[in-house]
């Protein structure tokens, strides 16, 4: 085998045999060169140090939240109506003002039965203005105003079927309006109906709101932040901290100059935090930022 190997290179002219040695040479030369860029591409992830920001874990209260829409109403509301056909004789109160259960609200001469026909207030409330003038014909069952319960407000909400396992408790809620800035409400949900509406998969609910300043009126679109769940003293962790791989949570803990990737199990998230539940010390800091450049392990240096 050797005897024809020398043979056959013997055989070859020199200019294939330059061409040969100048391929070696080349091949050589590529494969010595990737190993010494591995190598020193190794040598400076180990060396390498990155930029990053990080800061100590919060411990705080954190709540799960579940936020609603409601236009409101008011606990009691009526349309007063004539409950004859004939003359408005007289209207006795004053429009837009609070009355009391009983209070004479219009007398009507009618034209069905001889004599005046009078209407009460079936409940104190707001009353609202007249939708007719002294002297003007009404008819039986035309409406006369409108009144309304104010002192305390009915918010109807339609909560999703997903959230049924909070409901066995009276959950807490903070409403806003921006029709009010810089005022919040504050109560509990007690009303919640006991079966969930098949056609639209929520169960209905309601909750009042003390109104005795009047400020809200019916129709007022209100916002909800309903309060599902609440832990007290967790450690909390910027949101835009946390990594997910392959279904897995992770953080890059600060340790000095390394940072080192720290498998963590997450809790509830608001407001851009997330409780962790396991996975990380009250005293440990997690980075923030310059964290998709890490590797477990990568030097850092913290900058404010």
């Amino acid at each position: 085998m050797l005897t024809k190997i020398i043979h056959y290179v013997k055989s070859l002219s020199v200019f294939k045999v330059f061409i040969f040695i100048f391929i070696a040479g080349l091949l050589y030369g590529g494969i010595s060169l990737y190993l010494k860029y591995t190598g020193f591409a190794q040598f400076m992830n180990k060396t390498r140090i990155i930029a990053v920001k990080a800061m100590p874990v919060k411990i705080d209260t954190i709540q799960k939240t579940y936020r609603a829409l409601s236009v409101i109403e008011a606990r009691e509301s009526i349309d007063i109506t004539s409950k004859v056909n004939g003359l408005l004789d007289n209207i006795h109160y004053k429009e837009a003002t609070t009355i009391k259960k009983g209070d004479l609200l219009f007398s009507i001469i009618s034209s069905d039965t001889i004599g005046l026909t009078q209407i009460h207030a079936p409940f104190s409330g707001m009353i609202g203005l007249s939708e007719k003038n002294i002297g003007d014909a009404v008819s039986k069952g035309e409406l006369l105003t409108s009144l309304n319960e104010h002192s305390y407000m009915k918010l109807p909400i339609d909560l999703p079927e997903r959230i049924l396992g909070y409901l066995t408790n009276k959950l807490s809620f903070v409403a806003i309006t921006d029709s009010i800035p810089g005022t919040t409400y504050e109560g509990t949900l007690e009303y919640v109906n006991t079966k969930i509406d098949v056609k639209t998969r929520t169960i209905s609910a309601y909750a009042l709101l003390d109104n005795k300043n009047n400020m809200l009126k019916p129709g007022l679109l209100m916002k909800l932040d309903i309060s599902l769940e609440e832990t007290d003293g967790a450690i909390l962790i910027p949101e835009k901290s946390l990594l997910s791989i392959n279904k897995k949570h992770y953080v890059y803990v600060a340790d000095n100059d390394v940072a080192k990737l720290t498998v963590v199990q997450t809790g509830i998230r608001n407001n851009a935090l997330v409780e962790i539940k396991s996975g990380l010390n009250t005293f440990d800091k997690v980075i923030f930022m310059g964290h998709e450049k890490l590797k477990d392990g990568s030097k850092i240096k913290i900058i404010e």
